[in-house]
């Protein structure tokens, strides 16, 4: 079990640090939207790919907080994280779309998944 908790702390410092580099890609698409004067789906493309790969870890984190039994709280937040992860690519993809306001959600979304 100890190897399970262990891969379970790698993979959350993995993603803790993968949410500054996608913190950084959604400031560098706002960016260069603002300095292109016009918007283009590429300009977050690298920001929308992490966020697909985020959702797969969350979910990595979740499985391993369960094999490993590790205590509820912990459990309860890998969860958490997962069910947020889930909404996040939801609220990125409808927010892209035809619903700005879900678009700000997404942002709103971000810092709770920080907090978790």
């Amino acid at each position: 079990m100890s190897g399970l908790r262990t891969s379970h702390r790698w993979i959350v410092d993995l993603f803790a640090g993968l949410i500054v580099i996608q913190f950084f890609l959604a400031g560098l698409g706002a960016f260069t939207t603002v300095h292109n004067k016009r918007f283009n789906d590429n300009n977050f493309g690298p920001h929308a790919a992490l966020g697909t790969v985020l959702v797969v870890v969350a979910l990595v984190i979740a499985v391993l907080a369960v094999l490993g039994r590790w205590s509820p709280s912990a459990t309860k937040l890998s969860g958490v994280l997962l069910g947020l992860m889930i909404l996040q690519f939801i609220l990125g993809v409808a927010g892209a779309g035809t619903a700005p306001v879900l678009g700000g959600l997404h942002a709103v979304n971000a810092l709770l998944i920080v907090v978790v």
